[in-house]
């Protein structure tokens, strides 16, 4: 059986779960989720997954526990019943976000890693769309040098980003998470 494509800009939740293969919805307009990601951009996801879940521990220690949790693609973030996206990473410390549909509502922490296919969408529609939805840090990487972008929410707003290089520390989750890029 062949993907189904989206027929009109107006797809919901209930559309989304009826198609095969990845997709994301934004604002009602499907996106084809394909290629698969390089290789470069796994070996990158799997770096920062262990740099954060190794910093979500030790904070848990030292804090006595802790709800923040981190998922990996592919994990239905729902910020609305017409857009659904799939970030690279994800950390969310809101319990009652973590459904048995995925995510609902703004996670904590997005990580998007660019790839050729969506790096535009990454870097201008899913910014706008995070900055909408409340997402408090969206982490915008590029698998090239691996270099990175922290935005962070202030007053509702994406202001100036913080530039990230290898070998930097850095603070995520409003200063409670420590990652050694």
């Amino acid at each position: 059986m062949g993907l189904p494509l989206p027929r009109h800009p107006d797809s919901t939740y209930a559309d989304y779960v009826q198609w095969e293969g990845r997709w994301e919805l934004i604002h009602g307009e499907a996106y084809a989720m394909t290629p698969g990601p390089s290789l470069e951009h796994q070996r990158l996801s799997m770096r920062l997954e262990s740099a954060i879940e190794d910093g979500l521990e030790a904070t848990k220690k030292k804090a006595g526990g802790g709800e923040c949790e981190m998922f990996h693609a592919p994990l239905d973030v729902i910020l609305a019943e017409d857009t659904v996206v799939q970030p690279d990473i994800v950390v969310v410390c809101d319990p009652a976000k973590k459904t048995p549909r995925g995510i609902e509502g703004a996670p904590d922490l997005v990580v998007e890693i660019l790839s050729p296919s969506t790096a535009q969408r990454d870097l201008k529609d899913k910014r706008w769309l995070y900055e909408a939805h409340g997402v408090a840090e969206y982490l915008i990487v590029d698998p090239e040098d691996g270099s990175g972008e922290l935005w962070r929410l202030q007053e509702g707003r994406y202001r100036e980003p913080l530039r990230v290089a290898k070998g930097d520390v850095v603070k995520l989750l409003g200063g409670g998470l420590e990652i050694a890029w």
